[in-house]
């Protein structure tokens, strides 16, 4: 017998002992034979077809697809092309609601029949399986797989892509930094820097940094279509709706999220109608003690034509302000220079009557007109952001007309100078800043227990008047808390990822 016989009886005899003993380390058909040299499909590809009974559109029985999360065709057998289907799923029997705990991320791998679907996969959330909605799949360690990733947030409270390595039979059982993560996971990553609580409102009520709860009121509702193309962001109704906030069972902040460390306030607010000084959020221990709020004044700035309503009652029944004709400058009897003199500046050192005047002078009518909205609505309301120090208000900033009627616009309030106590604070209005109030006032509050988005404090508060503090009527999206300054990239980076979930 020859030698070459020799060997490849001797390597055939490798390969079924191999078969024996470890059957899952020996890789099947051509991938073991031919390295993957380059992610460009191979001639056998066409011979791989995707699973079609698993898809975007269907799972196998006996499970739920949890499309919150990753879902689509990736690469985990080194064929060079995409048509692996992997999602994450959660087991669930007839008559069972779904257990979260059993939740796990599985790959349906083309080319395999009457196998099942999730037999490539993770171990599952009991078993140490982190979740995050921030998730990813990518070839990260190039070895021609796609490695299931996700953003978590570790023991020192930073945020890292973690991945889960693509293997020959599932995932790893552990986690590995992603070293080259993409510009898309590196600008969410400089989103969770510094931030101290994140509510992104755009198909769930949850805090992305995990420090705080949420207490609905009102029957508020979001719409949970999972990552939907365009968010609407939260909608309250201007009556019963709110969310109540808190990091401790009590729904008091201060135990993970402390006021006076916050730098900065980020949100995108749209409002359906000005209500009366109605508070985007109003974080405090009750009306006039502890309170940080941001909001508007009144129920919009006056315009020209709608701005001089009255309240019937309080009026004897007047319905306006503007006076009847005739009105403005009106012909008055001829005076003399002497009698001018009584009352005017007019040649009061000469005591000489120069070119009187024998008619009086009237003037045309004003060709300066500012456009009255339909109805005479307001259609800008005045933006106000308070910082109090127990009852003591501390600093009270006012920009007029900022804040358009059913238009989105985000507002970001910001320290700009690094003084741990007094620094100034800039106001950022759609990334352009648009007020700085020099040496201004931090929160002090180590904890408060009153803490709202789209409530005021001061709502709950009895009073006599008429015009008491409303909810909010409108949208939230986009909420957040920063222990550290914002930069006006950091700004205008949070706007464009913004828009591109509102699609605007």
């Amino acid at each position: 017998m020859s030698g070459a016989l020799w060997i490849g009886l001797f390597l055939l005899c490798s390969i079924l002992l191999l078969e024996l003993i470890a059957p899952q380390k020996l890789t099947e058909g051509f991938e073991g034979l031919v390295p993957v040299l380059s992610s460009k499909p191979s001639y056998f590809t066409q011979f791989i077809p995707k699973r079609g009974d698993v898809g975007p559109t269907m799972e196998q029985g006996g499970y739920i697809k949890d499309e919150r999360y990753f879902s689509g065709y990736v690469d985990v057998q080194r064929y060079g092309v995409d048509q692996d289907y992997c999602r994450m799923i959660i087991p669930a029997s007839q008559g069972k609601s779904a257990d979260p705990k059993k939740t796990f991320f599985a790959c349906a791998l083309a080319g395999t029949k009457d196998v099942s679907t999730v037999v490539y996969k993770t171990n599952t959330v009991e078993q140490g399986l982190l979740l995050s909605r921030d998730d990813y799949m990518r070839d990260t360690f190039k070895d021609g797989r796609a490695d299931y990733c996700r953003i978590l947030q570790q023991a020192d409270n930073s945020f890292q892509p973690m991945c889960r390595r693509a293997l020959d039979t599932g995932f790893s059982d552990r986690d590995e930094v992603d070293p080259d993560p993409s510009e898309d996971v590196l600008k969410l990553l400089s989103f969770y820097d510094g931030c101290a609580m994140w509510l992104r409102l755009r198909d769930d009520l949850l805090d992305y940094t995990g420090n705080t709860q949420i207490l609905r009121a009102g029957s508020i509702l979001i719409d949970e279509t999972p990552r939907p193309k365009a968010t609407k962001g939260l909608t309250f109704d201007g009556a019963h709706q709110f969310l109540r906030i808190g990091d401790a069972p009590d729904l008091t902040l201060g135990s993970f999220v402390k006021m006076r460390t916050v730098r900065a306030v980020s949100v995108w607010v749209y409002m359906e109608e000005f209500t009366n000084n109605a508070h985007f959020f109003d974080f405090g221990d009750g009306p006039g003690k502890n309170n940080t709020f941001l909001g508007i004044l009144g129920k919009g700035d006056p315009q020209i034509g709608g701005g001089g309503e009255l309240r019937p009652l309080l009026c004897a029944g007047a319905d306006t302000t503007i006076p009847s004709a005739p009105s403005g400058a009106q012909e008055v009897t001829e005076v003399t220079g002497k009698e001018l003199m009584k009352t005017t500046r007019a040649n009061v050192d000469e005591y000489v009557d120069i070119d009187q005047e024998v008619e009086a002078r009237i003037l045309g009518p004003s060709t300066v007109r500012i456009p009255t909205p339909k109805g005479g609505v307001p259609n800008h309301a005045t933006l106000i952001y308070e910082v109090w120090d127990q009852r003591q208000r501390k600093m009270s900033i006012k920009i007029n007309g900022c804040i358009p009627l059913k238009t989105w616009t985000h507002i970001a309030i910001t320290a700009i100078t690094g003084d741990a106590t007094r620094p100034d604070i800039g106001v950022f209005i759609n990334g352009e800043q648009v007020y700085v109030n020099p040496s201004g006032f931090l929160p002090q509050a180590t904890t408060t227990t009153n803490n709202y988005l789209g409530k005021s404090n001061w709502a709950n508060d009895t009073s006599t008047y008429e015009l008491r503090d409303e909810l909010f009527h409108g949208s939230l999206f986009d909420f957040r808390l920063y222990n550290s300054a914002m930069a006006q990239s950091k700004i205008k980076d949070t706007i464009f990822w913004g828009k591109q979930m509102l699609a605007l």
